[in-house]
Parts: structure tokens; sequence; C-alpha cells
């Protein structure tokens, strides 16, 4: 049984490169691991810009979960947005993922936020059912915009 747990500043290299593998996996290019590092430190040990879970399995990290913080009028305060969600291959269907899911959900509310979303790949119905399964409900798409 994996150990689920909030990361801290010592667990910053293995976060940091499960999340660049799921980026890879995306199709995308990561940025290098330095240039994540600062971002990194705001969330580390459960930070103000949010916070990370790690699934950790005989000394090995299986899967991460990053959660930002924000505000809105239409949440009326604080809500939480589940930025990115990676669970090792080998790992995968073994319920590590909904444990680590879980664990981001929960320690959410706890910190204020009665609101969680994210958004998933473009293709992505194997993870749109996961997140249902887990009580989400889809919304629509997530779009962005950059200068």
């Amino acid at each position: 049984m994996p150990d689920i747990k909030l990361a801290t500043a010592q667990d910053r290299d293995a976060a940091i490169d499960l999340v660049r593998r799921l980026l890879t996996e995306l199709g995308g290019t990561p940025a290098p691991a330095e240039a994540m590092a600062p971002v990194y430190e705001r969330f580390a040990d459960d930070g103000p810009s949010g916070f990370v879970v790690l699934a950790e399995d005989g000394g090995r990290f299986t899967a991460v979960c990053t959660v930002s913080f924000v505000e809105a009028l239409r949440s009326v305060g604080r809500y939480a947005i589940i930025q990115e969600m990676y669970v090792d291959p080998s790992a995968r269907s073994s319920g590590v993922g909904m444990e680590v899911l879980q664990f981001a959900l929960d320690h959410a509310v706890a910190r204020g936020c009665a609101l969680v979303e994210l958004g998933t790949p473009y293709h992505g119905e194997r993870q749109i059912q996961f997140y249902q399964r887990a009580g989400f409900t889809n919304v629509g798409a997530r779009l962005r915009w950059r200068p």
C-alpha cells in the first residue's frame, strides 16, 4: 500500500520529475526542472499558493497531484484547481490515483475550498471517466490563451 502525503521541500525533485513526465506523455515540452523549482517552493509544505500530494511506494514516487488556490466571485472566495495529476504507468489501475485524488480533495476542503475544478487533455475520455468516478461533473471545455 503506498504512502500518500503532502509533499515537502525535500520532495522537490521527485514531484517535478513526475510533472515533467506527465507533460511529455501529453506531447508537450516541459520547462526545465530548474525553472519549475521556484514555483514548487510556493506549493511545498502546504504553501500559500497551494499544495502537492505524492504517493510513495517502496521508496519510489508513483503519483503526483498539484493543487492551486484561486479566488472568484462565483465561488464566494477561495477554490482549488487541480493543475497536474499523474500516475506512473506501472501504477495505473492500482487505485493509487484515486487515493491521491481523494487526499487532495479532502485537503482542499480542509484549506477552505468549497469547489475544486480541473481540466483534462483534449481527448481525455479515460481521464473524464476517472474524475467522474470521484464525483466530478463534466461542465465543459477548459480553454487557454497566451500572449
